[in-house]
């Protein structure tokens, strides 16, 4: 997907600032993350439903809000696609209906570690399609402006790097984005020198990218 977000290597935002003390810089950040991985299991959505969402921001809002404040509102229009709340519950913050809990059993903590970890397996050892690449090979990353979640920066696309490592089969992030299942891809270490990606310098860069990606030059 193509927007603002794809902010990588872009200039004039200035540094980056860095909370030297810890992860959050006020108290309220720290509960909308824990709000958001919680919703992941009662709406459900996953993490890559989680970004498609973010990046569909609109530039001005993605522009001028807190990073956890994008992380809120993401989830805010998920659990309304899901129809877990109404824009007027979310607009006036008050419930419009209460829930007889003596129908529902509550998730006990080692419960919900148990899902975090049968969630987290994400790799296909046994998937039964060969790698198309090899180490070594020279590959190209196709270009493209995908209308849904990808993981293919800008600056990666078009250029020419080499396969330095297999890493395995792993579930898309593009299907799991756009509700087609895991659809398991190959996944592997490219590696490019940065005067390919800029024009100039002597360093090199490596990216983790999915087979679909891939091309031979």
């Amino acid at each position: 997907m193509d927007g603002i977000h794809d902010m990588g290597w872009m200039h004039g935002f200035g540094p980056v600032p860095v909370n030297a003390e810890g992860t959050f810089d006020h108290p309220w950040q720290g509960r909308a993350f824990a709000l958001c991985e919680i919703l992941g299991f009662a709406v459900p959505y996953g993490s890559d439903e989680h970004r498609q969402a973010i990046e569909r921001l609109a530039p001005a809002e993605y522009l001028t809000r807190d990073y956890f404040e994008k992380w809120m509102l993401a989830a805010t229009s998920l659990v309304t696609g899901a129809g877990l709340v109404s824009a007027d519950e979310v607009a006036t913050g008050r419930k419009a209906f209460d829930i007889d809990r003596t129908k529902h059993t509550a998730i006990g903590a080692a419960d919900f570690l148990a899902a975090c970890k049968a969630g987290a397996d994400m790799t296909f050892p046994d998937h039964p399609e060969k790698p198309r690449f090899k180490v070594g090979a020279q590959v190209r990353i196709v270009t493209h402006g995908p209308a849904g979640h990808t993981r293919v920066p800008r600056y990666l696309r078009g250029r020419l790097g080499r396969i330095e490592a297999q890493l395995g089969a792993f579930q898309f992030a593009d299907a799991i984005a756009a509700g087609r299942g895991p659809d398991p891809q190959h996944c592997y270490t490219v590696v490019f020198d940065a005067a390919e990606l800029w024009g100039e310098g002597s360093d090199t860069l490596a990216a983790d990218l999915w087979e679909p990606y891939i091309e031979y030059p």
